[in-house]
């Protein structure tokens, strides 16, 4: 557990980068004095540390915080003052990452050993933190060489939030010693504040139990930022792991980031969570959201990317002031991200040296052998047609609680699994996607296959539950009118890892209707049903038939959210990669050609558009029916098809 009193951090220290001789120190200051302060920030980093993708087994050119690396360099040479930020969703997202959850270590967790390496001054926690559990969480921050923030993550929640106990010290109030733009020095509080968001506490429910507690990150923001001008801070930055959404405070929202800028204590915000790079085209502007200048509310704001791909950076120019509630007042503001990759490759190194055993260890780990795969295993169009990998995964799945059941009241019943393509193109670009060669299977196609470490899970369902569960995932097609000719299908507000299959279930979607649910699960359109024709064996489902879906925990807390309560059959806590490896390795060999359990209801005369990654044009015969056309490549090297409804 982590000291949540301890507010205000780290020893004063100069912020001085520049080289030559050392400003004056001149305490009794003109008003017009003026600083100019850096914020250099990353996000969503997945530890991401070298530009290098473990699942592919290649080099990844421009990302990686070892490439990132090269540029903060750069930012903080250019500047007097500068300080660096990490927004979250730093500690799972690979192979390294789940190799350093899995085994017993004495060293620091590489991601920790890089943040020490480099610098950071503040780090604020993302939902990804929690994946692995407490235990791991509190041991790998506690090499941590820098503060740890979040207001709205407590252990046990008091009357009010300023009487919570929280997980990490709510917010740190750095004293640093700057120097103006006539070679002044200063001394400047800045006071670093961090938010998640409250779905944590329903996303890894299981593992997390009662033993964490979250708030809204509003209700926490308008507690904490008074105490933080109250102790001083001149600046405070908000390290905000959470997505652009509405201006309009939301009770729970998820994408919080736009309203807590409208928050009058609140000077800059790093956003993060949504793997969006902003400011840039990837935002639509709206009211209160400015992606070319990068404001939110009017204030300075940065999303930078994910896995290493964008660096943000924002720069204040902070006013003495001879009256009023605050000695520095924010004049100007700059938001921008960084190109990855610039600068000297050498300012990278001492990051590399750091982390190298780390990285031959996972190298490692990762190339064990577990067996074959007779076919290629694949996703590039898991989202329209059925899917040979994800019906491996769901194949294990349902193996194991099948014999997880056997001697219990449950034995015997129908057992069925869903099971999502995690790497689907989307915002992870048009190399996120599973692609495994016909032959040997191992450690790291278990990760490519299943991304998160997620538990496994079976619940109770009806079938009308079922069908359900089916309409929230068909939210992530558009609404296709026939007759229509090259409509976009997928729905862009709707990421592909919110699509699910259930390969033991046979079942039409119906694209000419609206979706029934928004990319949360909320039901919008209770009238609205896609899902037709649900059976299995042949054999139309009755709506209040049980069955068992085999699912994940991350799936089963949020359709405990969605659904009410319902019977757990099976939560043993392990996880579901560790399941899909031993099936392997138990077998020896698997891959069989997919079944074609599910598929768009015919539309004559109607087109669709989607997009697949590099390579997928050797596996169209997943296609057919559709009769496939390639139709070229998008700036962003996605290859577009047309098929026909």
């Amino acid at each position: 557990m982590h000291n949540a009193s301890a507010l205000t951090s780290d020893p004063s220290r100069s912020l001085c980068q520049s080289p030559g001789p050392r400003p004056q120190a001149c305490p009794d200051v003109q008003a017009e004095a003026q600083i100019d302060l850096r914020l250099i920030a990353t996000s969503d980093l997945h530890a991401t540390l070298l530009p290098y993708d473990y699942c592919a087994n290649r080099v990844t050119p421009g990302r990686g915080l070892s490439e990132i690396a090269r540029q903060i360099a750069v930012e903080r040479a250019q500047v007097p003052n500068a300080l660096l930020f990490d927004n979250g969703d730093f500690l799972q997202g690979n192979s390294l990452a789940d190799f350093v959850a899995s085994t017993r270590r004495r060293r620091a967790h590489p991601m920790i050993t890089a943040f020490n390496t480099l610098g950071y001054d503040v780090v604020t926690l993302g939902n990804h933190e929690f994946n692995y559990g407490l235990p791991f969480l509190s041991s790998a921050l506690a090499r941590a060489r820098f503060p740890v923030v979040s207001a709205n993550i407590a252990t046990r929640l008091g009357r009010s939030p300023l009487r919570d106990e929280t997980f990490v010290q709510p917010f740190a109030i750095l004293k640093r010693t700057v120097v103006d733009r006539e070679g002044r020095m200063h001394r400047l509080r800045i006071g670093v504040i961090g938010f998640a968001p409250p779905q944590i506490e329903v996303w890894d429910g299981d593992h997390l139990g009662d033993r964490i507690r979250m708030r809204d990150i509003l209700t926490s923001a308008r507690a904490w930022l008074p105490r933080l001008r109250a102790r001083g801070a001149d600046v405070i930055v908000a390290l905000a792991h959470t997505g652009i959404g509405p201006v309009e405070p939301q009770h729970g929202m998820e994408n919080a980031a736009t309203a807590l800028a409208a928050l009058p204590e609140i000077d800059a915000v790093i956003a993060g969570h949504c793997h969006l790079a902003f400011p840039g085209p990837g935002v639509q502007p709206r009211p209160e959201v400015d992606p070319v200048r990068g404001l939110l509310a009017g204030k300075p704001a940065v999303m930078p990317g994910h896995s290493g791909s964008h660096l943000g950076v924002i720069d204040l120019v902070l006013t003495r002031q001879t009256s009023g509630p605050r000695r520095w007042l924010v004049q100007g503001a700059a938001a921008r991200l960084a190109p990855v990759g610039n600068g000297a490759a050498q300012a990278a190194e001492p990051l590399r040296r750091a982390i190298a055993p780390d990285h031959r260890a996972a190298l490692a780990w990762s190339r064990q052998l577990l067996g074959e795969t007779r076919i290629p295993l694949h996703t590039h169009f898991a989202t329209v047609a059925p899917s040979a990998a994800l019906e491996l995964v769901a194949e294990a799945k349902a193996a194991h609680a099948r014999a997880a059941l056997a001697g219990t009241a449950w034995e015997g019943w129908p057992v069925v699994a869903a099971v999502t393509p995690y790497r689907s193109g989307g915002r992870g670009g048009a190399d996120n996607y599973t692609e495994i060669h016909a032959g040997p299977l191992r450690m790291r196609n278990v990760s490519e296959l299943y991304l998160y470490p997620n538990t496994l899970a079976a619940l109770v369902l009806t079938a009308a539950e079922l069908s359900d569960w089916l309409e929230q995932s068909a939210s992530i097609f558009r609404q296709i009118l026939p007759g229509s000719v090259d409509a976009p299908l997928h729905d862009p507000d709707c990421p592909g890892f919110c699509f699910d299959v259930i390969p033991g279930l046979s079942y039409a979607i119906d694209l000419s209707q609206p979706a029934r649910c928004d990319a949360q699960g909320r039901v919008l359109r209770p009238e609205a049903r896609r899902i037709v024709g649900l059976s299995r064996e042949g054999r139309l489902l009755d709506p209040a038939e049980e069955l068992v879906l085999v699912t994940n925990s991350h799936r089963a807390n949020r359709a405990r959210r969605d659904f009410g309560p319902m019977r757990t059959v099976i939560a043993t806590g392990q996880r579901v990669q560790t399941v899909l490896a031993d099936h392997v390795r138990n077998l020896g060999e698997v891959g069989t050609a997919p079944g074609r359990n599910w598929r768009f209801l015919p539309m004559p005369g109607t087109s669709v558009v989607i997009a697949a990654g590099v390579g997928s044009a050797q596996h169209l015969g997943d296609l057919a029916g559709y009769r496939p056309r390639v139709l070229g490549c998008d700036e962003q090297g996605f290859t577009l098809y047309r098929l026909h409804l």
